[in-house]
């Protein structure tokens, strides 16, 4: 189809049409003639296609209305008159990405899928969501999605999923102080509101105007469409028409008012542990309004000036700050995609006598640059790490096109603008050679007109604070209720209960659009791996299109170390590249790294082979994305980094431990079940224990000892690093990948390689955990997991049983009716299995919720609703979006566990073929899991005592 400017096509109109050499793409724009909609398709061939619809939402309180509308709308329509079409196509669709989300002036629905008719299925009901909800007749959804009072034995609580989610994520310290920041940089706009509201707030938003939110912005002519990939067009466009042509054009504008910049200061407070010493906790920041979103090339300037002055400890500015002792960690970034971007200077643990101090450095550090000149070896080394960063190929790809075009488009700019950047990056490159960087540099971080500071303040008591407040306001609130207001809310909740339990019919769930399973492929995806011999090591070549970059991993065996020293290696990953070399000084290294390689990361893993139990393989891996014509000089700096890293820098050492154990502790209040999915397998296997060693509740504990007792740590710890160096690091213990669609000569770099002394394949590990255990946080949130392992290998009927657990089991109870953020189930083809809930107001109801799986898959299989479906979507989520490099080392991994491409059409086989009397079969596995499983929840203390034999410890 010749779709030049003036086309007419089934409503739309083509306003502009544009070859995209830099994306290989073609831009097609369009506007509907009815309503003015507009829409954008990327055609670029991509077999992954993608539909987003977006609003321009623009929040006037802190409710969080758009939020709870997003999550809202997605609780069936006119055409889908089901509880949840949301649900019901993660349990039955090939979807590769489904979700929707909730920006701080936007919110989009974006799916995709690779499959045609499934796309234009997802397609559909996405639409019929956002322009024919349920929502406008039927409160129960707003009450389950965002808040309503309970009332148990007399006593009121609030309950709603966006509610807890919210007090989730408001107990983490960076949300703390996003919530500040835009409170004192945008006073007079919308930013100032909480977008995804303030759990204080959520209750003061009623039924109706939430249904009068939804009239005013839901509208086709507040909306902006993005196709991306090879989308069936007539088809897609012909069913977009359908919905926008009931609508009259609205001349109704959303503008965005302009803040202009004002100084302020703030203060907050974040929870701490209770036990825990406030001294030095202090959280300060400085931002100010840096431009608006039609000034790209000074934001991506920023960006650069970003990475050159605070990316690691030996950055000028961050290096400032540390050397004086003014705090622990030092980040500066540019927060955009909204319509007046900032720039945030971040001292994390220091004190509030230190400000000044801070201000003063910040000043001097930065004249200093600025009058003597920014190096230029630096300022190109962050200026190509910079534009390696925007150019790689990421996934899923449609979904960030569709994001970044609205960083311009939503405020009816060019939706190319941040598509594109090789002008951009010529541009940066420019301005190093007028003085450009430290003239930015001034504007940016010495004229403070505008410059907001918050304080952000620890206390142990502030999450006790906040619970106080809730309750006294649940009590006020009730204490005025009349007998008959006490009946009407007992009777919305029953309503609601009853509602949420009443399962669709099978006419309601007969108009969703299903695939037949004969869609989906006996096949899995297959990634060739070609196996040979260089210079003695096993080398793993993957043959993928891969637009000149190689993609090169290494894996050196570990097995000769102890479970106490892979929890003290995993801060390894940490040091390397930010320690000094035999030919280089830190920061010299890592300029070297920007310019040559484009992205470098290490990591301690563990790999076994599947079935076995016993033993494992630890292994310490290196992984590069380099461009081919660097390959020679990005060789030579990785066998710098791994072999002559200087490991006997103290000072340096104990800096990256203090940060990281800060970052362990937040990580644990904010991503708790992940600390619980650890831990409860820690106790199934070799492989499992020393993974749990290396990034869960161990090493926490850990960090938390060499903070304490660093001086009479570091000798043992420094020993340890040498000895890996030294010993670790060879040939004879090495297996090597690459992928690239080209031959990769791995010759030079293997033979720069030692020869070394080979070890054992395997090695055993066992974990100290308790199998019950609580992990007390400083959070208003929580998380409840359970973990098993069968005495034998899964087959494929399994993970359609943990889908439909998740999906029709544990989404209801613990989800819908609990209030969790989130819930599900994961099991493997070598039979472990774990159930796990995120941001859970009630664990302990959870851990019971868990107990009655087995009794619910029995009563699914006695029932007639579609198994097909289940299986359909099982398949899919074995087949994720993966970029080159992440596709070489999933397969990779499955090489290392000897997962062959017949065992896996195996795999694909049984969950085919799975019938309910296999279904059946898993019953006593999730029995013997609730009776005899590890369990572990992470709580806050009112929480974990509702939980009954667990041994409780502090994070």
């Amino acid at each position: 189809m010749n779709l030049i400017t003036g086309t007419k096509i089934y409503g739309f109109t083509v306003d502009r049409t544009r070859s995209v050499e830099e994306l290989n793409a073609t831009l097609v724009e369009m506007s509907h003639d009815k309503t003015g909609a507009a829409l954008c398709w990327l055609d670029n061939g991509e077999d992954n296609k993608l539909f987003c619809i977006g609003f321009k939402t623009l929040p006037e309180d802190s409710t969080g209305v758009f939020h709870i509308l997003e999550h809202s709308v997605l609780c069936g329509s006119e055409k889908y008159p089901v509880r949840e079409p949301f649900v019901e196509l993660l349990k039955s669709s090939m979807n590769t990405f489904l979700n929707a989300m909730t920006f701080p002036d936007k919110t989009i629905y974006p799916v995709s899928s690779r499959n045609e008719k499934d796309f234009l299925n997802l397609t559909s009901v996405y639409l019929d969501a956002v322009f024919a909800p349920r929502l406008l007749e039927d409160a129960n959804i707003f009450y389950q999605e965002g808040w309503h009072t309970e009332l148990n034995d007399g006593v009121p609580s609030y309950k709603g999923v966006v509610f807890n989610e919210m007090k989730g994520a408001m107990s983490g310290v960076d949300d703390i102080e996003d919530e500040g920041l835009n409170a004192l940089l945008y006073p007079d706009t919308c930013y100032r509101f909480n977008s995804g509201g303030a759990p204080e707030v959520i209750p003061d938003l009623t039924y109706e105007q939430f249904v009068d939110t939804y009239k005013r912005f839901y509208h086709p002519s507040n909306s902006r469409i993005f196709l991306d990939g090879s989308v069936p067009l007539e088809e897609t466009l012909a069913m977009i028409d359908g919905y926008l042509s009931k609508y009259e054009r609205n001349q109704e504008k959303h503008d965005i008012a302009m803040q202009t910049p004002v100084s302020g200061e703030g203060t907050c407070y974040y929870e701490i542990g209770e036990g825990e010493n406030p001294e030095n906790k202090v959280i300060f920041t400085m931002a100010k309004i840096i431009g608006t979103w039609e000034d790209k090339n000074r934001l991506m300037a920023a960006e650069v000036l970003c990475d050159l002055l605070a990316d690691s400890n030996e950055s000028p500015l961050k290096r400032a700050v540390l050397s004086a002792g003014l705090g622990e960690d030092v980040m500066l970034y540019v927060r955009d995609g909204v319509a007046q971007p900032m720039l945030m200077l971040r001292v994390r643990n220091t004190s509030e006598e230190k400000i000044d101090a801070i201000r003063t450095i910040v000043r001097e550090t930065v004249s200093v640059l600025a009058d003597q000149g920014i190096d230029r070896t630096a300022l190109e080394a962050s200026i190509n790490r910079y534009a390696f960063r925007v150019r790689q190929e990421r996934e899923p790809q449609g979904l960030l096109h569709a994001i970044n075009s609205l960083s311009s488009w939503l405020y009816d700019g060019d939706p190319l603008m941040y598509l594109v950047h090789d002008e951009s990056i010529a541009y940066l490159r420019e301005l190093m050679d007028n003085g450009g960087y430290e003239k930015l540099l001034r504007e940016l971080l010495l004229d403070e007109t505008g410059l907001v500071q918050l304080k952000i303040l620890p206390s142990a008591t502030y999450g006790a604070e906040l619970r106080r407040k809730e309750n006294e306001r649940l009590q006020a609130e009730h204490a005025v209720r009349s007998e008959a207001d006490v009946a009407a809310l007992e009777e919305l909740n029953r309503k609601l209960v009853l509602w949420q339990q009443t399962p669709d019919s099978a006419e309601q769930l007969a108009t969703l659009p299903v695939l037949p399973l004969s869609e989906v492929g006996e096949n899995p995806e297959f990634v060739e791996t070609q196996v040979d011999e260089v210079c003695g090591v096993t080398v793993l070549r993957h043959k993928i299109p891969s637009k000149g970059i190689n993609y090169l991993s290494l894996y050196f065996k570990l097995t000769d170390c102890t479970k106490e020293e892979l929890t003290a290696l995993a801060l390894l990953p940490e040091l390397v590249t930010n320690l000094p070399t035999d030919r280089y000084s830190t920061i010299q290294l890592q300029q070297e790294i920007k310019t040559h390689i484009g992205a470098l990361h290490f990591r301690v893993g563990v790999t076994g082979k599947e079935g076995e139990t016993a033993v494992c393989t630890p292994y310490l891996a290196a992984h590069a994305s380099v461009l081919e014509d660097n390959w020679e000089k990005a060789v030579e700096l990785l066998c710098e980094i791994l072999l002559h890293t200087h490991y006997n820098e103290p000072d340096r050492i104990r800096e990256i431990v203090m940060q990281s154990n800060e970052m362990g502790k937040q990580m644990g209040i904010m991503g708790g079940h992940m600390l619980g999915i650890a831990a409860v397998q820690s106790h199934y296997s070799a492989a499992a224990a020393a993974t749990e060693a290396q990034n869960g509740y161990t090493r926490i504990q850990w960090l938390h000892g060499m903070v304490k007792d660093f001086d009479g740590k570091i000798g043992t710890l420094v020993k340890l690093l040498e000895r890996v160096r030294t010993q670790s690091v060879c040939r004879a213990r090495l297996v090597a990948s690459i992928t690239t669609a080209k031959d990769v000569d791995l010759s030079g770099l293997l033979n720069a390689l030692p020869e070394g002394e080979a070890v054992a394949e395997t090695a055993s590990y066992t974990t100290e955990l308790p199998k019950r255990m609580g992990i007390r946080i400083p959070a208003q949130a929580a998380f409840a997991e359970i973990g098993y392992r069968l005495d034998s290998m899964a087959d494929g009927s399994l993970q359609i049983a943990d889908n439909i657990l998740s999906l029709s089991y544990l989404w209801n109870e613990v989800r819908v009716q609990g209030g969790a953020y989130g819930v599900g189930m994961r099991t493997a083809r070598t039979g472990s299995m774990v159930c796990y809930s995120y941001r859970d107001p009630s664990p302990a109801r959870t851990l019971q919720v868990y107990a009655g799986s087995a009794d619910f898959l029995k009563a699914y299989c006695e029932g007639d609703e579609d198994l097909d479906k289940f299986i359909i979507s099982a398949v899919a989520g074995t087949e994720p979006l993966r970029a080159p490099g992440e596709r070489g080392m999933a397969a990779d991994e499955r090489w290392f566990a000897g997962i062959t491409d017949d065992s896996r059409k195996e795999h694909r086989r049984q969950m085919l073929d799975t019938t309910r009397e296999k279904l059946l079969g898993w019953c006593d596995a999730l029995k013997a899991m609730s009776a005899k499983g590890a369990v572990c929840v992470v709580a806050h203390d009112e929480a974990l005592k509702q939980c009954e034999n667990i041994e409780i410890y502090d994070l």
